[in-house]
């Protein structure tokens, strides 16, 4: 094919780069590249350029071309700038688009684009790729891009181009480091004012509502050390399941955090050892008549020696709790979720992570959304503790529940029983006595 005359194309689909994003698309012409990594603040224009790399793509025959983002709506942000550009050239006959499972664009000149989910891992096993555009890659967990998307441009020698802004210094840190050494890389780091379109004026006024971290590092691009990263060194205290999960033992006591489903996420169960701060038992479910998940719940108190259940009583969690309590005499305390209240919980469940002093199984869904929970800021500057968009952060916030209920950080070597066990105890120290004097 003919070679792209960028400055021709440019004009053609109406984008009039900015001085922030004209090193970016030098750097994408040139076919030496392979691997971009672009660190740019918050309405910077990243995600445009980037569709600009995918709409270029896109002109050359026999093309496969990923879009992978945390969630669906991201993916689709991307996909309409594409749509926009594609529209200046080509008659909608000229493309075919299909929306299930996952929007798909496809050319007569046997090019596709295809949107992708990190949220479903996989999805994306198995496609050989010419272009891989990973957007709010700091947001999506290390796995994700180790295991199933790191392959995908291996064999046709495809390019990836990483967008996001950082998300402290996780892996999204390394691979700018990684990449920033590579010949065959290119690495940009911009703030949101290299955007004209972003006032001076509106920049200084978010800057003054935000800590210094969140804006040096959502405005300002910048890598530091304590920004939207929430949980650290995650995987020292994720444990094997055969080791973390364990029947009940007799004289311990157990607290039982629960997070009640909402709209399309999950009610989710977890059982920590106040002695061993272990999860020793932990479910996971969804779209359950509600007499089904209260005996599920019930029963898995009852089961652990009449577990302290802390319940999120927000929503319909209220009348689950006087269930539990009328019907099954369990001891419940609500917990009712606000923003203060959500940060103090969750800086509970962190302080004990840092510490070390609370263990989970591995269980991949649980770690996921440890990995991706974040500190973010919403557009009017409030600050609030959540899952990326799109995503769930109910494991996270049923074992904050949990450890709320814990009252020290150290991991005791015993544990005083449970009120019932030294009853019962009791019970057969007499019998044992009557036995002797027989």
């Amino acid at each position: 094919m003919k070679r792209i005359n960028d400055e021709a194309l440019l004009k053609r689909i109406g984008f009039n780069p900015h001085k922030g994003q004209i090193p970016i698309i030098e750097a994408i012409k040139d076919p030496t590249k392979r691997d971009f990594v672009l660190v740019c603040g918050r309405r910077f224009g990243k995600t445009f350029v980037a569709a600009y790399a995918a709409f270029r793509e896109l002109l050359k025959p026999n093309r496969n071309i990923w879009i992978v983002a945390p969630t669906s709506d991201l993916t689709q942000k991307t996909f309409s700038y594409v749509l926009r550009f594609l529209s200046k050239i080509y008659e909608p006959g000229d493309f075919s688009i299909k929306t299930r499972p996952y929007t798909k664009l496809t050319m007569a000149n046997g090019t596709w684009l295809e949107c992708k989910t990190a949220d479903n891992p996989v999805s994306l096993i198995g496609e050989e790729l010419d272009l891989l555009i990973i957007d709010e890659a700091a947001r999506i967990a290390p796995m994700v891009y180790e295991r199933e998307l790191a392959a995908t441009t291996m064999s046709r020698k495809g390019r990836t181009i990483f967008i996001s802004s950082p998300k402290g210094k996780n892996w999204f840190y390394n691979k700018y480091k990684s990449i920033e050494k590579n010949e065959n890389g290119f690495v940009w780091n911009a703030p949101s004012s290299d955007n004209p379109k972003n006032s001076p004026e509106e920049l200084e006024r978010i800057k003054n509502t935000l800590p210094e971290a969140i804006w040096k590092q959502e405005y300002l691009a910048q890598f530091v050390d304590s920004g939207a990263e929430v949980f650290r060194n995650i995987r020292e205290i994720v444990l094997d399941k055969e080791l973390c999960y364990e029947e009940p033992i007799p004289t311990h006591r157990y607290i039982l955090g629960v997070d009640i489903a909402k709209l399309n996420d999950w009610t989710v169960l977890t059982m920590l050892d106040k002695q061993s701060h272990k999860v020793v038992a932990w479910d996971r479910f969804q779209r359950v008549d509600y007499p089904i998940q209260n005996n599920r719940i019930a029963s898995l108190a009852k089961k652990y020696n009449n577990a302290r259940i802390i319940l999120d009583s927000t929503g319909g969690g209220k009348v689950l709790n006087d269930f539990l309590t009328r019907e099954e005499g369990l001891i419940i305390d609500d917990f009712n979720f606000s923003n203060k209240s959500k940060i103090n919980l969750i800086d509970k469940l962190g302080q004990y992570i840092e510490n070390k002093s609370v263990f989970i199984p591995n269980e991949p869904v649980i770690i996921n959304e440890l990995e991706v929970f974040g500190l973010d800021v919403t557009d009017g500057g409030t600050l609030i503790y959540s899952a990326p968009v799109g995503m769930n952060d109910d494991c996270v916030c049923s074992l904050a529940l949990a450890v709320w209920g814990l009252n020290s950080t150290k991991v005791r070597r015993e544990a005083p029983p449970y009120i019932g066990a030294r009853k019962e105890e009791r019970k057969i120290e007499k019998i044992k006595k009557k036995k002797i004097h027989r």
